[in-house]
């Protein structure tokens, strides 16, 4: 008995010890597993979510192929960054190809992080807290793609943060003396790597509390190291006239998020955009110095939980931090339709649920005219005007207005725009398109060339610039271009350059409006009456009404300008619209409005507005007169 008690009491320690050593080897395998598995997911969630805002951070970047580019960039602190990030940015001309390098560098990162921190394979989730912080200075970009001036702004902080762990890496077997040496030498290379040079030799210091056995040198490192980031930047700062010594500290960070003074403020410093930078720097010092043996055996009582609550943690702080703004991303989607002349898909794109924004709006108008359908869809469409997601106030100017000048015939105000935003921003790929088709437009071969030449020069635009350049070369070629066609039709009017205060839709409501036209073809007049219709000016609709009658000699006129003509007759009791032949359905349909509008007399407009959309008239000029209001013409 005694025997067998032993015996069974040994086989049941052997069977715990092997569950145990089972669970152990799985934990590990599950973990490895899930960390691959998250990194594909991300790449998976680039391609399939943010793939238009990927070729669109492309187009708002520029990377050329020439001493001269790098010797710009290297002329603000940190330029090396900006100089590698660049060279990375304009490989999102591919979206998938670009989120799959900036997701292998990210691998990376994973990699160094737990090789500095010598964090084993059964705690590798770790490694991954301060990459969410990266990930997500990117993920909640949103507007300010289009305000950021530093030049490869989506991979400078993770390159700055491959770096500053290498670097960390180098230093870490060094003996004491030599540390000294390799983090005053670190901190020197602040023209290079900017705030990365000055927190990494922060970060040496801090760990050097870890590997040391003494306290004295560590602490003498760490006095040195906080003296280096005080005295470096103000050192270099006399180095660079374009940057002003605040900002010498956070080179390589967008500063702009950081300012507390002028316009906006407020919403600068409430709006979590800067959280991450915080986290990352907070994450990597207290990696410094808490993990390590002590560390992970305050852990291993509470494994299981620890590594749900990090994945949960992984997972909700990137979802939390990713901007999901719907009017975003259908900007972006509309405005690569726009360049590649697919106007069905930039009309698909524009049916939004909700609200949509002035830019959506625009872009869907600017298609319907270029399909001949604007007086058929134009109002059957969602229609409004919601604020755009973002902190600050955002214009049209630096997010459509280019495009939409262009679409127009306002050549010169897509030009001028241009200029002052690269004047302000930086020359980018977006920018330097514009003013060469702009000015091919309008016969300034010899401007545009200019432009071409440098797009010439960048790895992905080439073979555009070189198309245009052969455009150049027979400018009778130039007229028969799709591209070309329309917006120079459009081009009747005299050409100058006045003010529109930044505000494009309303300036070009007024324009299309009250431009008097050479010889007015019928996109003209009917440019000019789908924005007299936006615009609600009865009598502006009826001088508009007859130059596109007299230049449209079609058997019917289309549904929307008929029913603008049923009420503006209604309203203007001088008009005589007995001359003009409807559709009996549109004349039924009018009844019926105007019945129910008596129905429901005494309400506001808001409270009528669901009774009728209901009734089925939300798709009607007479429903966007009434009850699409405020529209606010950025």
């Amino acid at each position: 008995m005694k025997e067998n008690g032993v015996s069974t009491m040994v086989e049941d320690e052997i069977e715990v010890k092997e569950k145990k050593k089972f669970c152990l080897n799985f934990s590990e395998r599950f973990i490895q597993r899930t960390i691959l598995f998250l990194f594909v997911a991300l790449w998976a969630v680039l391609v399939l979510f943010e793939y238009s805002q990927l070729y669109r951070i492309q187009n708002l970047s520029l990377f050329l192929q020439t001493e001269l580019f790098f010797e710009e960039a290297m002329r603000a602190p940190a330029g090396l960054l900006s100089y590698a990030g660049a060279f990375l940015m304009q490989f999102f001309y591919y979206p998938a190809l670009g989120a799959a390098i900036y997701v292998a560098l990210l691998y990376a990162a994973y990699l160094l992080v737990r090789k500095v921190f010598d964090i084993p394979r059964r705690w590798a989730l770790v490694a991954l807290v301060p990459l969410v912080f990266v990930v997500a200075t990117n993920s909640q970009m949103g507007y300010w793609i289009y305000y950021i001036k530093i030049q490869g702004f989506y991979y400078v902080l993770l390159l700055g943060v491959i770096v500053m762990l290498l670097a960390m890496w180098a230093c870490k077997k060094l003996p004491m003396w030599a540390k000294f040496v390799f983090v005053a030498l670190w901190a020197a290379s602040y023209p290079l790597f900017g705030v990365f040079s000055l927190a990494g030799a922060v970060f040496m210091a801090v760990s050097s509390f870890r590997v040391s056995k003494g306290r004295v040198a560590p602490s003498l490192l760490l006095l040195f190291a906080v003296a280096l980031v005080a005295a470096v930047p103000a050192l270099y700062f006399y180095c660079y006239t374009s940057t002003s010594l605040p900002l010498m500290y956070l080179a390589a960070v967008p500063g702009y998020q950081w300012s507390l003074f002028g316009d906006g403020w407020f919403a600068s410093v409430v709006w979590p955009m800067w959280l991450p930078y915080v986290f990352l720097f907070v994450a990597f010092l207290l990696m410094s110095a808490l993990y390590g043996k002590s560390a992970r055996g305050l852990l291993e009582a509470r494994y299981s939980w620890v590594q749900v609550a990090l994945m949960l943690f992984v997972v909700g702080f990137s979802w939390l931090y990713w901007f999901t703004d719907e009017n975003f991303h259908v900007e972006n989607a509309q405005d690569r339709a726009l360049w590649n002349e697919d106007w069905q898909r930039v009309v698909e794109l524009g049916k939004v649920d909700g609200t949509p924004t002035r830019l959506i709006v625009m872009n869907r108008n600017i298609a319907l005219l270029r399909l001949g359908r604007a007086g058929e869809d134009m109002f059957a469409l969602p229609d409004g005007s919601a604020t755009m997601n973002s902190p600050v106030s955002v214009r049209l100017t630096q997010t459509g207005g280019k495009m939409a000048y262009y679409q127009y015939g306002r050549f010169s105000f897509c030009y001028r725009w241009c200029i002052e935003d690269a004047v302000e921003y930086g020359w980018k790929v977006e920018y330097l398109k514009h003013a060469v088709r702009s000015m091919m437009a309008v016969g300034e071969y010899k401007l545009a060339s200019r432009y071409i030449n440098i797009l010439k020069k960048t790895m992905f635009h080439r073979s555009w610039a070189e198309e245009c350049e052969a455009l150049i070369s027979k400018p009778q070629s130039i007229e028969r271009r799709p591209e070309f066609v329309v917006p120079r039709q459009l081009f009747s009017y005299k050409n100058t350059l006045d003010v529109d205060d930044s505000y494009v839709e309303a300036y070009l409501i007024n324009a299309m409006t009250s431009t008097l036209f050479v010889n007015p073809g019928p996109l003209c007049t009917e440019a000019s009456l789908m924005h007299a219709l936006i615009r609600k000016d009865t009598q502006l609709f009826w001088n508009t009404l007859i130059p596109y009658l007299n230049t449209h000699k079609t058997f019917r006129i289309p549904t929307h300008y008929q029913e603008a003509i049923m009420l503006y007759g209604n309203i203007d009791r001088r008009a005589d619209i007995s001359k003009f032949k409807f559709d009996a359905s549109i004349q039924q349909r009018f009844r019926e409005f105007m019945k129910l509008t008596s129905k429901y007399k005494g309400m506001t407009e808001e409270q009528m507005a669901p009774y009728f959309k209901e009734a089925g008239f939300g798709d009607t000029y007479w429903y966007f007169y009434f009850f699409v209001r405020d529209i606010k013409s950025n």
